[in-house]
């Protein structure tokens, strides 16, 4: 499964944009708190143990570290298999406008590393899907539909794709500030399985 999830990833980069717990509270709602199966939108900066930031949605946080474009804003069903563990856990209580700092181990975060996350393709056919007639660049990240994707080396014929989180296998810091929270009785069931487009964070 995830290696058709890899397959479905790489058929996607036409898509593709190039870019790369203490609670804080301000300004809170008097809105109901989250509570598992509500439907919330979160922005999030994302570090490793060192602070170095991996990516954010925060505007302002992005372009002082030169992050171009930031990452869309999560929007999740609380619970969802599909969201990570540590953050389905930790916005639990929260409500509109609360802040806080989510530590997360590997395991609450993107979990091991992962080998059959890494492919390699032409070249050529990186080129036909992206669009472009450069030659890519080691390091460069790739946000598709699917999430981010890192390519990991180049040669003369082949660039390897590695589908990984930056952080698979390490721990994880997370700043993040609730901005909406739909009520789980008022949510339609279209929106069950919801997740947003900050890929980065999603398992």
């Amino acid at each position: 499964m995830i290696r058709r999830n890899l397959l479905i990833t790489l058929t996607l980069l036409g898509s593709i944009v190039l870019f790369s717990g203490c609670a804080e509270i301000s300004n809170l709602s008097t809105e109901a708190s989250v509570e598992k199966g509500d439907i919330i939108t979160m922005n999030y900066t994302l570090m490793d143990e060192n602070g170095n930031i991996v990516e954010t949605s925060f505007e302002e946080i992005a372009a002082k570290n030169n992050i171009t474009p930031p990452a869309p804003p999560l929007e999740f069903k609380v619970g969802s298999e599909k969201m990570l563990s540590g953050i389905n856990e930790g916005v639990i209580g929260m409500v509109e406008g609360e802040e806080k700092r989510l530590n997360l181990s590997a395991k609450e975060a993107f979990g091991p590393y992962k080998n059959n996350l890494v492919q390699a393709v032409t070249i050529d056919k990186y080129q036909n899907v992206t669009g472009t007639n450069t030659t890519p660049e080691v390091g460069k990240k790739l946000r598709t539909q699917m999430g981010v994707v890192t390519i990991k080396d180049v040669n003369n014929t082949h660039v390897v794709l590695d589908a990984n989180s930056p952080l698979a296998g390490e721990n994880a810091v997370f700043k993040i500030r609730v901005e909406s929270i739909e009520k789980a009785n008022t949510t339609s069931t279209s929106l069950e399985n919801s997740t947003g487009g900050g890929n980065g964070p999603e398992n």
